[in-house]
């Protein structure tokens, strides 16, 4: 596949992934230097995506925003967390030595079940071979949603997946498709203001909403295609971003922050129910690229 670059189902069936090379200890990556904790509720800054499972597993008081937003709240140090858990590790580059990844994701197309948008979603999510994901994605009279690749993996990783897919005008669909915070995506398409909108899996399982899947040459969910999604890449303020599978991992910076990312990354089942995919071996700890 080429190399390009860009400037700038209902919630059910199985998640091809790949295992997680390498298998290691449950820990939690930490600064040299963490500052004190004591017993109080921990603070969480978290993907907008892990919203729900980082609310749902306790022990924090949770606040979501898209991971890139999230990173830059960090950087210029408008937020202070015990921990922070983000939809792509390599956004820890900078901010920490280590963190532990714990689960995957994939990219798809949620639909309004009371929209047009549905015809398109024959299969209901198990497979793509009767979903018409291209038509829905050319079909002018659909509102199509996505988010801004300069505050979210999701927004980043959907501008790719339009690059690296075939049969469609890439272009015509990011011009045409509204732009919306992470975090009110869906409500905006459950409220149909959207008919359609590009959004992982674990959200359209959380909302209870169909979706249209994506082949995995385009879904950013197998490992095995690490090299053709790296093919693709997108360009932001602060960086230039390839492509890679989904990965989430979590980040610890004080004890009771530690405390509640091994409750999190641990959360194995709650994870694999609300969409998410719990790849062998994880969680892991992994050394981030920079350290």
């Amino acid at each position: 596949m080429s190399s390009r670059r860009n400037v700038l189902r209902r919630g059910a069936g199985l998640l091809a992934v790949g295992s997680a090379a390498g298998v290691g200890s449950l820990s939690v990556g930490s600064d040299d230097g963490e500052r004190s904790a004591d017993s109080r509720t921990a603070n969480a800054l978290v993907a907008g995506s892990l919203q729900t499972v980082a609310t749902g597993v306790g022990g924090a008081t949770v606040e979501a925003h898209g991971s890139v937003a999230c990173r830059r709240l960090l950087e210029d140090g408008l937020r202070d967390p015990d921990a922070v858990a983000l939809a792509d590790p390599r956004l820890f580059d900078g901010l920490a030595e280590r963190a532990t990844v714990f689960a995957a994701n994939a990219l798809v197309v949620a639909v309004n079940p009371d929209s047009p948008a549905a015809e398109y979603a024959a299969s209901g999510g198990e497979t793509t071979d009767r979903d018409d994901w291209r038509g829905l994605l050319a079909d002018p009279a659909l509102a199509l949603g996505r988010t801004d690749p300069d505050r979210d993996p999701l927004g980043y990783r959907t501008v790719m997946a339009l690059d690296l897919a075939d049969g469609i005008d890439a272009a015509a669909v990011r011009a045409r498709s509204q732009v919306f915070p992470e975090t009110g995506l869906l409500r905006t398409l459950e409220a149909g203001g959207l008919d359609a909108a590009f959004a992982y899996r674990n959200m359209a399982v959380e909302h209870d909403l169909p979706f249209l899947a994506l082949p995995d040459g385009i879904d950013f969910s197998n490992p095995r295609l690490a090299d053709e999604y790296a093919s693709a890449s997108v360009s932001l303020d602060d960086r230039t971003v390839s492509g890679s599978p989904i990965r989430y991992a979590a980040h610890a910076r004080t004890d009771r922050g530690r405390r509640w990312v091994r409750t999190l990354t641990s959360a194995r089942e709650t994870l694999r129910n609300a969409g998410f995919v719990v790849p062998d071996g994880y969680p892991r700890t992994r050394k981030i690229r920079g350290h």
